[in-house]
């Protein structure tokens, strides 16, 4: 017995001490050595190519770019994967805010497994872009990833069953301005994305894309407790202008998106909608979108039974709806606020479509002028309580929900700008329920602060 203890901490203590913390700096010259602040590499890649399980990299001031524009290219391509003692972490030096301006396939794209994106930001290029062009592109055999640059692109995509990314957080980041996805997570598991700023993402991409997106979940195992977790988010104005080349259709552009984990094959209508029908190609273009992905499902993805949970988020001025799940299970839609989304495509708030075991409880759910609560297209075990509306509605309709005005404290188009807390009249204020508990609000302030706990991602 003593002498397994002796391993095990011979091994821990091993570990410590060949974990290294590498520095890139906007300064820095990849001849250096890394080591220090003064001596930091010049470009993020440098550190990819050397980190080991356990490395910090600690990112200073600076803007990180590269020219390369061939198929999965990134400023940073992550490859490399921690263990599950020792993550490997990206993350901005403190006081330091370093900036990703990706021109190519994506800003940051993460194969490896057990790592950790803290602090960053990726900024694409849609300022730049004119739509017309971006139009035109989309009709060309062959796609320019000018016009579908993703933020951070979390692929598993081409990895070998068994060896598909897991265990991995984005927190703290701003990902804005990207012509394609923001942040996106294709055949992997245990995903977690917190603390983040996502706007203005998927408007010129031909794949049909949106602000936060799941796809095609690959189980790492079938452990109980959330494998994927979407909090505390700030998601504002993601949407496509550009049709979907699948379907020749407008498509997406939503706030927050969980699509497919069933393992049904040939489904006819794959759009949210429900409104196109999308024939599988005979080969995938280069492209890391989950639009792409999604036309073609692969027939030996394991079933995933994980459970998905999407809270205190502020989801508004989406293209899309502000959150849904598609052909997804297994999701607790908890503590959220949307508001006036779907101006693009004309989806509904929040809703659930052809999903199964999908809670909707204590949000604040406010339609634009004309626009719907929510919908129901072939769902089961959908349970709908606690919700604040503006509007009657009955496709789902809860013993204790609410139908008022929230009264939000100052609504602004960029939300972070604004104030979506809830006025001391608001009757969504110590109206909510307990039964998934959650510890805090997007600000990460307690809940509850009073007798009652709120509705909506404020706790006042």
């Amino acid at each position: 017995m003593k002498t397994t203890v002796l391993f095990f901490l011979l091994l821990a203590t091993s570990t410590l001490i060949s974990a290294a913390t590498w520095h890139v700096s906007g300064i820095g010259n990849d001849a250096n050595d890394g080591k220090t602040p003064e001596t930091a590499f010049r470009n993020l890649q440098k550190a990819a190519n050397l980190v080991e399980p356990g490395d910090v990299v600690l990112i200073s001031n600076g803007t990180y770019t590269n020219a390369d524009l061939s198929n999965g290219s990134a400023v940073l391509n992550i490859t490399r994967s921690g263990t599950s003692d020792a993550w490997i972490t990206w993350k901005a030096r403190p006081g330091h805010h370093p900036e990703i301006r990706p021109v190519g396939w994506a800003g940051i794209q993460i194969s490896g497994s057990y790592t950790i994106i803290d602090g960053l930001r990726v900024i694409g290029h849609n300022d730049s872009i004119v739509l017309l062009k971006a139009q035109e592109d989309g009709k060309k055999p062959t796609p320019d990833p000018y016009y579908n640059t993703n933020g951070i692109f979390f692929n598993g995509r081409g990895r070998k069953p068994g060896e598909k990314p897991h265990h991995l957080i984005i927190r703290h980041c701003v990902v804005g301005k990207c012509p394609g996805g923001g942040i996106v997570g294709i055949e992997i598991d245990y995903f977690t994305v917190e603390d983040c700023k996502v706007f203005e993402n998927a408007w010129f991409m031909r794949y049909g894309g949106s602000g936060i997106t799941t796809l095609n979940n690959w189980a790492y195992d079938d452990a109980p407790g959330y494998h994927i977790v979407i909090q505390r988010n700030f998601v504002w104005n993601n949407k496509t202008l550009v049709p979907w080349e699948k379907i020749g259709k407008l498509s997406d552009g939503n706030g927050i998106l969980l699509d497919v984990t069933d393992q049904e094959q040939g489904q006819g209508p794959t759009n949210p909608n429900a409104d196109a029908v999308v024939k599988p190609a005979p080969s995938q273009p280069p492209v890391a979108t989950a639009g792409a992905a999604r036309a073609s499902e692969k027939l030996g993805r394991p079933e995933w039974k994980g459970r998905a949970l999407i809270a205190n988020n502020v989801s508004a001025f989406n293209g899309g709806s502000g959150i849904h799940t598609f052909r997804t299970k297994h999701v607790d839609i908890v503590n959220n606020t949307t508001y006036w989304n779907g101006g693009i495509v004309g989806y509904q708030e929040l809703f659930p479509n052809r999903s199964a075991d999908v809670v909707i409880l204590n949000n604040i759910i406010v339609p634009r002028p004309g626009g719907q609560v929510t919908s129901n297209n072939r769902n089961t075990g959908i349970r709908w309580d606690y919700n604040l509306y503006p509007a009657a509605q009955t496709v789902f309709a809860g013993a204790n929900d609410i139908v008022a005005d929230p009264v939000f404290i100052d609504i602004q188009p960029d939300p972070t700008k604004g104030d979506f807390r809830l006025v001391k009249r608001s009757r969504a204020i110590n109206s909510g329920s307990s039964d998934i508990p959650l510890a805090d609000d997007i600000r990460g302030k307690a809940r509850p602060q009073r007798i009652g706990r709120d509705r909506g991602a404020f706790e006042q």
